[in-house]
């Protein structure tokens, strides 16, 4: 495992490297176009391609050569889930909301960036109003640079029907992902259990969990969609993790009036929810409900989603 760690990171290092030769030889030594592609593991590819300097012609006195700049752009384009919104965040604040096709493809592209890092974050929304986990990437945009980001496959959307559930009856978990796909449902307990079911064309997903094996107590559940048939056998994300208990009574899900930001569930996220984040910023172990991206650590990615959701 160490030494595929440090394989990877010398592979990334190199192809840093490259990236920059790439840039330095553009500089001093202009020619019309040329793309460089970095491809990291699974099915994400991230290009960059760089336009310099071309022939042109000038009115009046004798000729010239002219030049042209390449557009300053970012293109995004992967799977959510068919007919469904798909959000770009641009450090946390919505820039654009468009609506993925029938095979649940979507392309986002924005221009006229300032040259710098910027953090930029993607997430699904499905015919239900759930929203998926955020996939998020910082990238450094560099003036003149056209970067385009393929093969994002968004993580499935969840939902359970009940927040607590009578030992031996039945809990259903239901979303949807791209269609077609072929969805693992993982539910945590003292013996964790893993199902795998299809999505339906729409992309719709749904699984009955029979409680009898689970203890009394608390448990959760989250799910992960992939492609086997496509040739790079494309894998999503996890989803968001839903927590639901195990009784003697069952009790239904309520209607969620506020949104994964709302920490403290009472329809608003204000400087309550903020507290709560501040708290664990930077601490370890921070609950599964706290960490709004679900990467293990509270930081200023948490942040940006919570001011994105802010209602007062």
């Amino acid at each position: 495992m160490k030494k595929n760690f440090q394989t990877k990171k010398f592979r990334n290092i190199f192809l840093n490297q490259i990236l920059f030769i790439s840039v330095l030889v553009f500089l001093f030594f202009p020619i019309n176009s040329f793309a460089i592609t970095l491809v990291d593991a699974g099915s994400l590819s991230i290009s960059a391609t760089v336009g310099s300097g071309g022939s042109g012609g000038s009115s009046g006195g004798g000729g010239g050569g002219g030049s042209y700049n390449a557009p300053t752009s970012i293109t995004f384009s992967g799977l959510a889930y068919p007919l469904s919104h798909v959000i770009l965040l641009k450090d946390g604040q919505e820039v654009v909301n468009t609506v993925s096709g029938p095979d649940a493809h979507f392309t986002i592209s924005i221009s006229g960036l300032n040259s710098g890092t910027y953090t930029f974050s993607i997430l699904g929304e499905d015919s239900n109003g759930i929203r998926s986990t955020l996939f998020t990437v910082p990238i450094l945009i560099t003036s003149g640079v056209a970067t385009n980001i393929s093969g994002i496959f968004l993580a499935p959307t969840i939902e359970i029907n009940k927040q607590q559930v009578r030992r031996g009856e039945t809990l259903t978990i239901f979303g949807r992902t791209a269609p077609n796909a072929t969805v693992v449902i993982e539910v945590h307990s003292a013996n964790e259990i893993f199902n795998t079911i299809p999505s339906d064309n729409n992309g719709a997903y749904l699984y009955n969990l029979n409680t009898m094996p689970l203890e009394y107590g608390s448990h959760n559940t989250k799910s992960k969609s992939s492609l086997p048939n496509t040739i790079s056998n494309e894998t999503s994300s996890y989803s968001k993790t839903l927590t639901f208990a195990v009784g003697d009574t069952t009790i239904e899900k309520k209607e969620d009036c506020g949104t994964k930001s709302d920490l403290n569930n009472d329809c608003h996220v204000n400087l309550i929810d903020f507290s709560v984040l501040a708290y664990w910023y930077h601490r370890s172990g921070p609950p599964i409900g706290v960490d709004l991206n679900g990467d293990g650590i509270i930081n200023l990615v948490d942040f940006s989603i919570l001011a994105y959701h802010w209602n007062g």
